[in-house]
């Protein structure tokens, strides 16, 4: 027994590591482990994005109980209403977890460039306002005249520069992403 004036001495934590790297059951966990590391990972960087939102996520979230509770009649859920709720974002925990490569491949590429998403948006309104003027008016373009003169419009005409100024880059972009020989 040690007295109050002889320190205790602390293990070796090397030799404490070994000694349980010997354990057939934490080698297989180990093992287990890194069998999975790149999930393991995304789950991390996904943890880490939650727990630095954690303040803004408890806010969104007390905010919604008390606009849930302002529209309600007053009365909380029941045990069971509950349940079934947890229940239910439990399964969606699964189709999430696959889904995470692909939103973190998403979130990586250019498809999440800001100017990506003002071009999606741009064209999106050009479309439904093209949409309802051409149902509107039935707009045509029969024959080469027809087209030539909608060339001379000036809204045309950048758009279809912009078009084709996309289908160079695309082409370039074909390009460099096949296989060498070909």
């Amino acid at each position: 027994m040690a007295t109050a004036a002889e320190p205790v001495l602390a293990p070796d934590p090397v030799a404490a590591l070994a000694a349980r790297l010997g354990d057939p059951v934490v080698a297989t966990a180990l093992h287990d482990l890194l069998d999975h590391a790149d999930l393991l990972a995304i789950l991390v960087v996904g943890l880490s994005g939650l727990v630095s939102r954690g303040d803004t996520i408890a806010d969104s979230l007390a905010e919604g109980v008390g606009e849930w509770r302002t529209a309600s009649t007053g009365t909380l859920p029941s045990g069971e209403e509950v349940v079934q709720l947890v229940q239910r974002l439990t399964s969606l925990s699964g189709p999430v977890v696959t889904l995470l490569p692909a939103i973190e491949r998403l979130m990586t590429s250019d498809l999440a460039d800001p100017r990506m998403v003002d071009i999606a948006a741009l064209a999106s309104r050009a479309a439904v306002r093209g949409a309802g003027e051409a149902s509107a008016t039935q707009a045509r373009v029969s024959g080469l005249r027809a087209l030539l003169r909608a060339l001379k419009d000036d809204d045309v005409s950048r758009a279809l520069g912009f078009v084709i100024s996309v289908a160079r880059a695309l082409g370039q972009e074909l390009r460099r992403a096949e296989p060498a020989g070909h």
